[in-house]
C-alpha cells in the first residue's frame, strides 16, 4: 500500500474542515494555529462568518490576504507574540461571509456545498485541535466503515487554561476506578500519550437507539462527505438554529453508524456564551442550566419527526440510495427507538424548573 501511495497510483483523502462563527473572532487564531499543527496536511479549510458583528469580517478578510501575518497581531492580546509568525497556506482557505444569519446547521451546509474532501469535519470557531486530531480520525475510518467518527474532549475556559484532561461530556471517558502513579508536570498535561493509544467503539443502531446521544460536541467528529451530503437536501435546517450536531450526528449514525475514539483530540472551550457554559462539574447532565436542559429535552423531541419529514420529503432519492427495503427499516428504526433512557431524561425535565 505504501509503495502505491508513493508512486501516485493511489492516493491520500482529504479532508474539509467546515467552521462556522458567530462573534467568536478572538478565538480564531488559537484555531487556526491548530489546524496549521496537525500531522496531516491534506485538507482545506472553509471558514463561514455568520453575520457575526464583531471583528470575525475583518480577521477573516485578513486571513486570505497577503499581509495577514502583520494583521494577526492585533487579535493575539494576551498570547505569545511569536504565535504571529504562524505560516498559513492561504490556498487552503476559503472563506463564505452570510448576508443574514443561518445558525450553525445553516451554516455548516453552506460551507459543505463547496467542500472538495472525501471527509469533513465540523468545528466550532473556539474550539482547539491537537496536532494528532485529522490523523486519528481518519486512522479511525480507514478500520471501520462507519458513516462519522466521534473523539473525545479536554476541557479549557475561555482563557485557555486547562479544567480537566478527562470530560464527562467525552464519548470515550471511562467511568471506573483505574490505578495511577504520581506524575510529573510535564507527565499530568501530556496528551500526546493518550493519542498514541486509544480504544475505539463501533456503535450501530441496536448498540445506541435513534434519538440517543453517544458522542462528544460538534468538534468531536469527522464525517464522510457522501453520507453528509444528503443533509444538503434537509428542507428546513433554520428549523436548527442551534443544535447542528444533534440533527446531524443523529442522522449519520441512522444511515451508516459511527465509531467512538477514547482520545481527547480537541478542547472544548467554555465560556460564558456557549451553549452548555462552566459547570461545577465539567459536562455533568445534572449540572446543566434548565434553560439548556429544556433545549436538550425539546431536540429529543423534535428529532424523530424531523427526520421522519425529511426522508418521506425526499423518500424517491433515498430508495435510489439506500433502496426501498433498508428505506424502510430507517423509518422503523425511527418508529419504534423509544427506549427507557428517553423516558428517563423526559421525565427528569418535567422537574426542571
Amino acid at each position: 500500500m505504501q509503495s502505491f501511495l508513493k508512486d501516485g497510483i493511489l492516493k491520500k483523502p482529504k479532508v474539509s474542515i467546515i467552521i462556522t462563527c458567530f462573534n467568536l473572532a478572538k478565538y480564531l487564531p488559537d484555531l487556526i494555529n491548530s489546524i496549521e499543527n496537525q500531522t496531516y496536511k491534506n485538507f482545506e479549510v472553509i471558514i463561514v462568518n455568520d453575520a457575526s458583528f464583531d471583528e470575525t469580517k475583518e480577521f477573516l478578510d485578513s486571513l486570505i490576504s497577503d499581509n495577514f501575518i502583520n494583521k494577526m497581531f492585533r487579535f493575539l492580546d494576551n498570547t505569545d507574540k511569536k504565535a504571529g509568525t504562524i505560516k498559513i497556506s492561504k490556498e487552503k482557505y476559503k472563506v463564505i461571509h452570510n448576508l443574514k444569519n443561518l445558525g450553525q446547521f445553516g451554516s455548516f451546509l453552506e460551507g459543505l456545498k463547496i467542500a472538495t474532501g472525501e471527509f469533513i469535519c465540523l468545528v466550532d470557531a473556539d474550539d482547539v485541535l491537537m496536532p494528532d486530531y485529522l490523523m486519528c480520525h481518519l486512522q479511525t475510518h480507514m478500520e471501520t466503515s462507519v458513516a462519522f467518527t466521534s473523539c473525545a474532549q479536554f476541557e479549557i475556559d475561555e482563557n485557555s487554561v486547562v479544567h480537566s484532561l478527562v470530560s464527562l461530556a467525552s464519548s470515550g471517558y471511562k467511568n471506573s476506578d483505574f490505578t495511577t502513579h504520581l506524575k510529573n508536570e510535564e507527565e499530568i498535561f501530556n496528551l500526546k500519550e493518550s493519542s498514541e493509544n486509544f480504544d475505539v467503539k463501533v456503535l450501530d443502531n441496536k448498540s445506541c437507539k435513534f434519538g440517543n446521544w453517544a458522542w462528544g460536541p460538534t468538534t468531536s467528529a469527522m464525517m464522510r462527505k457522501s453520507a453528509a451530503d444528503f443533509l444538503l437536501k434537509y428542507p428546513t435546517p433554520s428549523d436548527w438554529i442551534k443544535g447542528a450536531d444533534k440533527i446531524a450526528f443523529t442522522f449519520l449514525h441512522l444511515i451508516g453508524g459511527s465509531a467512538l475514539i477514547s482520545a481527547p483530540l480537541f478542547a472544548y472551550r467554555r465560556h460564558k456564551t456557549n451553549l452548555s457554559s462552566a459547570n461545577p462539574v465539567i459536562g455533568n447532565f445534572r449540572y446543566l442550566k434548565p434553560d439548556c436542559i429544556k433545549l436538550y429535552v425539546g431536540y429529543n423531541k423534535r428529532i424523530r419527526f424531523d427526520i421522519l419529514r425529511f426522508i418521506f420529503k425526499n423518500y424517491s432519492y433515498f430508495c435510489e440510495k439506500f433502496n426501498p427495503l433498508n428505506v424502510k427499516k430507517m423509518i422503523f428504526s425511527i418508529i419504534f427507538s423509544i427506549d427507557f433512557y428517553t423516558i428517563k431524561r423526559a421525565f427528569k425535565s418535567l422537574f426542571v424548573k
